[in-house]
């Protein structure tokens, strides 16, 4: 047997019809015996598929398949269950569901800080702990200073567990990416040849400054008045 596992973030019309497609394609194509899931990861409550039908004649055909709401388990219970269980996955599930449903920066930034030390907390392995950051780290995405806050913090409780992980191993990948947002924002508030003028500045420096520099953009009227 195969197991299909089909994951939709946003809303779909033809979404049942796709699930059918790929249902008897793959069956048609192994030979075997197919079982399909759909792991609904939107934010629309009505968004809820779990059929296909068509009909000519008399010859009809009515396709069924369970489906998972990501969003039912914002319920105090089941989000409880997710914040008790064990499973890794649970954690990813976690992130999804927050960086879907919550709108505030700041509130984001405490969940995210939240979920990263459940790992912690739970003992994982060094190597799933990294694992784990990056995809938690690419799901919920912060504004730039409120990304290099929750950066420090997160060195601050790396540095108080004794648990360097993220400041040793991801410090040359964080750094470039702090530089490449910081990029992002000075071309976006200054023009193209900004950046051209900062660009090796900014690529070499260090985190502690490249965080100043990005506080320091928020309110800077000329790119002089950032690297002063």
């Amino acid at each position: 047997m195969l197991i299909h596992i089909e994951v939709q973030g946003e809303p779909e019309t033809a979404f049942a019809e796709r699930m059918y497609t790929y249902h008897y394609k793959i069956r048609d194509r192994y030979q075997v015996p197919v079982a399909s899931l759909a792991v609904l990861a939107d934010t629309d409550r009505g968004f809820r598929p779990q059929q296909y039908s068509t009909a000519l004649w008399d010859c009809r055909m009515d396709f069924r398949f369970p489906m998972v709401k990501l969003l039912d388990s914002t319920q105090p219970k089941r989000w409880a269950e997710l914040e008790a269980s064990d499973n890794v996955f649970a954690l990813v599930v976690m992130a999804q569901i927050r960086a879907k449903v919550t709108d505030d920066a700041e509130t984001l930034k405490g969940w995210k800080f939240r979920l990263i030390r459940l790992m912690y907390e739970r003992g994982y392995a060094r190597a799933l702990i990294l694992e784990l950051f990056r995809l938690i780290d690419w799901m919920i995405r912060l504004p730039a200073g409120l990304e290099a806050d929750f950066r420090q913090q997160l060195y601050a409780y790396e540095e108080q567990q004794c648990m360097p992980y993220v400041t040793t191993v991801e410090q040359a990948g964080i750094q470039q990416g702090e530089a490449t947002i910081l990029l992002a924002q000075l071309q976006e508030k200054f023009g193209p040849d900004s950046v051209d003028t900062y660009r090796e500045r900014i690529t070499a420096a260090e985190p502690e400054q490249l965080l100043q520099w990005s506080k320091r953009i928020l309110s800077a009227e000329t790119p002089e008045t950032i690297f002063h």
